[in-house]
């Protein structure tokens, strides 16, 4: 319980100029609760002796009101009393700083904003000392953000209607502010410095309670700072780690014989996951902060790449590669297709950036480096025993497949796309070294060999794609080049064999190039004459064999998105050992199901060829 003191039941003599700064307490009736306790009784009387008419009320004794309902353990009664009196006397002194009615008279004004500020530096915790432990930084502002939400929300009810409740909240806004940016000149890691923006977030931006700031450049002016800060230290972070884990690839060398799953994934696992989690921690802070640490990431990578190519690029020139340590190259190709997808899931942007797209060519190059090296490790086994295949009875050709499952399981189980990729140029390899063999080799010797040469062959064709679909389904969809060729085996009528070898240099330019003369005169029925006749039509419809053998060049990346090794489903073609497009998925006839070999010719969209019309919308 509180009273009034007895000088204020004393009338004064008052001057007139103090009649214009204090203007009397009249009428103002009071609800007294019923109550039998004595007590409660003598406390309404004595407050409501206080407020009644005639009796002056000072500011000394409103400002021992707030002092009342400042204090932190206020009796709840008296509490709710001086809150009462609080209000009801900035409602009835009219004269304001601002010249305005409802609010303290003018030379107590500052008075109370004195004891508000003063409130709020007792409240504001201490700085933890520099150099202390990350967790006191981060128990303080703990600590900061709980008293702040406590105080606002504990003092809202009552100063809101006294015109005090601004600079309470704008008080709390300096107070930190100013903590804050000392804070800021702190050796700081990530953490916390992620820690200081989820406060300002908390405080500023929170829809429970959002601190007003007359000086919003100021508030501005911090996060700024803090942004800043974060990127800087950020960056050192990042580069950190990536020098770690391409430090530890490089120290913990590859066994090339056999190769857990997490030494094969290991690397774009790590690197991907650095900058990940970089971009995840960044993105409850908004658009902003979250695509300036992307650029960030970006530029990391772009480093990272960068040595990473140069390691692996002198590694390869040091090492020779058989079939036994083909696990190594195996490797490479994965990495720099999990590391080209990365790139373009972490840019900002659409259309890649200048330092996106200096990643994914570094990557790409060193990629096709190793597929180059796959290549001849599946030429050498196909060769090995093809041509014995080709020449005496006794050679099985399940040897070559076994060979190649082999190398599958060297594979983790789960590395399901670059298995993929080794089947594809596995039966690519395999499906050229049986053509070569077969036209190094006379169709009589054949036919002594094998009895029925042409029935063998297609025995062949079938085998192989059976054995390869068991590896992988698709890649046998996709790849059609063994088995569009002996076609050409299979016909000595003219007029057919035009058709035939005239889809076959437009789905397989290159390879038509090299193959096809050769088997119309490899099995001695058609005479110079027809086949000339065929490989002239043939030219008349096909491009020079100076063209690029890709009908439709692929768009700058700057003109189209780049899609990620993952989700691309002719990633594949990619990996053919010459990077001819006929033995991508984007230009087989056999992938189009409105495919006719009659299809008009169309310009493409890109305004760059002329394509079959089926081929039209892979040029998008």
């Amino acid at each position: 319980m509180f009273k009034l003191p007895k000088k204020f039941f004393k009338r004064k003599k008052t001057a007139k100029n103090k009649e214009d700064q204090f203007l009397l307490v009249k009428s103002m009736p009071i609800q007294q609760p019923e109550s039998s306790n004595a007590g409660e009784e003598e406390s309404t009387v004595d407050f409501v002796m206080a407020s009644g008419p005639d009796v002056e009320v000072s500011g000394e004794r409103v400002l021992d009101i707030l002092r009342t309902i400042l204090s932190e353990q206020p009796n709840p009664e008296d509490f709710g009393k001086a809150a009462e009196v609080l209000k009801r006397w900035s409602k009835l002194n009219s004269v304001t700083t601002d010249k305005k009615e409802g609010n303290f008279p003018q030379n107590w004004l500052s008075e109370y904003l004195q004891e508000v500020d003063q409130l709020v530096e007792n409240h504001i915790p201490t700085l933890p000392v520099e150099g202390a432990p990350g967790s006191q930084l981060q128990d303080f502002l703990k600590n900061t953000r709980g008293m702040i939400f406590h105080e606002v929300l504990r003092l809202t009810p009552v100063l809101e209607d006294t015109g005090l409740l601004v600079h309470l909240t704008d008080s709390y806004s300096r107070h930190l502010l100013t903590k804050l940016k000392l804070l800021l000149n702190r050796d700081l890691s990530v953490k916390d410095t992620f820690c200081l923006l989820q406060l300002g977030k908390d405080v500023f931006f929170s829809s429970g309670l959002k601190l007003t700031v007359f000086d919003p450049l100021l508030l501005t002016g911090w996060f700024e700072r803090a942004k800043q800060k974060l990127l800087q230290e950020l960056q050192k972070n990042i580069s950190r780690t990536l020098q770690n884990i391409l430090h530890y690839d490089e120290q913990h060398e590859h066994n090339e014989d056999s190769m857990d799953e997490e030494t094969f994934i290991r690397l774009h696992i790590d690197v991907t996951q650095c900058l990940n989690h970089a971009i995840l921690d960044a993105k409850p802070f908004g658009l902003t902060l979250m695509h300036a640490v992307q650029i960030l990431c970006s530029e990391e990578l772009q480093g990272f790449a960068q040595k990473y190519v140069d390691t692996e690029n002198k590694r390869l020139i040091e090492l020779k590669f058989t079939e036994n340590n083909s696990l190594y190259p195996f490797r490479i190709i994965n990495s720099c297709m999990e590391l080209r997808c990365c790139a373009t899931q972490i840019s900002p942007d659409e259309n890649p950036s200048n330092v996106v797209s200096s990643t994914i060519s570094m990557l790409k190059e060193l990629e096709n480096k190793a597929s180059s090296i796959v290549h001849k490790i599946m030429t050498c086994l196909a060769q090995a025993n093809l041509k014995s295949y080709f020449k005496t009875n006794n050679v099985d050709i399940d040897n070559l497949m076994e060979a190649i499952q082999r190398q599958c399981a060297s594979l983790p189980p789960n590395a399901l796309k670059i298995k993929t990729i080794i089947v594809k140029i596995a039966y690519d390899c395999v499906s050229k070294v049986y053509l070569e063999c077969l036209l190094k080799t006379k169709f009589r010797k054949l036919e002594k060999l094998w009895g029925n040469a042409e029935e063998k062959i297609k025995e062949d064709v079938q085998y192989f794609q059976e054995t390869f679909s068991e590896l992988n389904s698709d890649v046998v969809q996709e790849n059609q080049l063994l088995q569009r060729m002996s076609e050409v085996l299979l016909h000595s009528d003219v007029d057919a064999l035009k058709i035939i070898c005239g889809e076959l240099y437009r789905d397989f330019p290159h390879e038509s190039e090299q193959y096809v003369a050769g088997l119309l005169r490899w099995k001695g029925v058609l005479s110079k004459r027809q086949v000339g006749e065929i490989l002239d039509a043939i030219r008349d419809l096909s491009p020079s064999p100076n063209h690029s053998p890709n009908p439709c060049p692929n768009p700058s990346p700057n003109n189209r998105p780049i899609h990620s090794s993952n989700n691309s489903p002719n990633h594949s073609s990619n990996h053919s050992p010459n990077n001819s497009p006929n033995h991508s998925l984007n230009h087989s006839p056999n992938n189009s199901p409105n495919h006719s070999p009659n299809h008009s010719r169309v310009t493409c969209s890109l305004g760059l060829c002329s394509c079959p019309s089926w081929l039209q919308n892979r040029c998008l």
